[in-house]
């Protein structure tokens, strides 16, 4: 039962916290799509209540690298090209495309995608702050649900702090063009 529940809240969590954007690219997309996943192993008894087998899975945006040790197959290759188009559009109302370029010659690793894409994350969060004239609130002013506030910056951020964010998956698509697209699959 207890497997239940946690199943129906991560999979609530997951409908409500996802949102997509990217209708308008699928026109672009060839045959080729492939998930790449990410997960942590932990022994931290609170956790091992929740995911009783072990393996979290997600790992942090704001920060990966507490977790990165302990991210399962951090050093495998996952994408044997060496760039690729980063597509960032959660919880953001102007999504934004970014070209990420990995420092090793055979391609991204997981450990390496965690880290540019917690990176990007940052630098989005930290644009948005410094281009919003409504700043956001800060977590202990807010009244009711705590979501984030929604500022009108750069990227018009709603709904959540960037430690909310967790990333769990990255949809990889070749596109007609030849060009690698990754759509992030975001908890919070």
């Amino acid at each position: 039962m207890k497997n239940l529940i946690i199943t129906i809240l991560l999979a609530c969590q997951f409908i409500v916290g996802c949102k997509s954007k990217n209708d308008k690219n699928t026109a672009e997309l060839s045959q080729t799509s492939s998930e790449i996943l990410f997960q942590v192993k932990t022994t931290d008894e609170d956790y091992l209540e929740i995911f009783e087998d072990g393996i979290i899975p997600w790992i942090s945006i704001k920060d990966p690298q507490p977790e990165i040790d302990y991210l399962i197959d951090k050093d495998e290759i996952v994408i044997s090209k060496t760039n690729a188009i980063l597509i960032i559009d959660y919880p953001l109302e102007n999504s934004v495309e970014v070209k990420i370029v990995s420092n090793n010659p055979d391609g991204f690793t997981r450990k390496e995608l965690a880290q540019k894409i917690s990176a990007e994350y940052n630098r989005i969060y930290k644009e948005e702050e410094e281009s919003a004239k409504t700043k956001t609130t800060p977590l202990e002013q807010r009244q009711g649900l705590i979501n984030r506030n929604k500022t009108d910056g750069k990227y018009g951020i709603w709904g959540h702090d960037i430690d909310d964010l967790d990333l769990s998956a990255i949809i990889l698509s070749k596109m007609a063009n030849g060009e690698l697209k990754l759509e992030l699959i975001v908890e919070s």
